[in-house]
């Protein structure tokens, strides 16, 4: 198959599966999820990573808010 495009091969065939070096996965209140980090020291939900229907229905754990974030050592 053929594929025509302006954009380079790199950019269409990349891996959609590759994190980069700012999403983070973490736990907060027992629901995991994946979270990316700003230089703000905020975290936005990117997604829930949790098994429980009951975390997704929660609207503090909605993908696309800010929560705050204090990493550990």
């Amino acid at each position: 198959m053929i594929h025509y495009s302006p954009l380079p091969a790199e950019l269409i065939f990349q891996d959609p599966y590759a994190l980069s070096s700012v999403h983070q996965e973490i736990v907060v209140d027992g629901v995991q999820m994946l979270v990316h980090i700003d230089q703000t020291g905020s975290a936005k939900i990117v997604r829930l990573l949790s098994g429980n229907p009951q975390h997704y229905l929660d609207p503090r754990f909605q993908p696309g808010n800010s929560i705050q974030w204090i990493p550990k050592i």
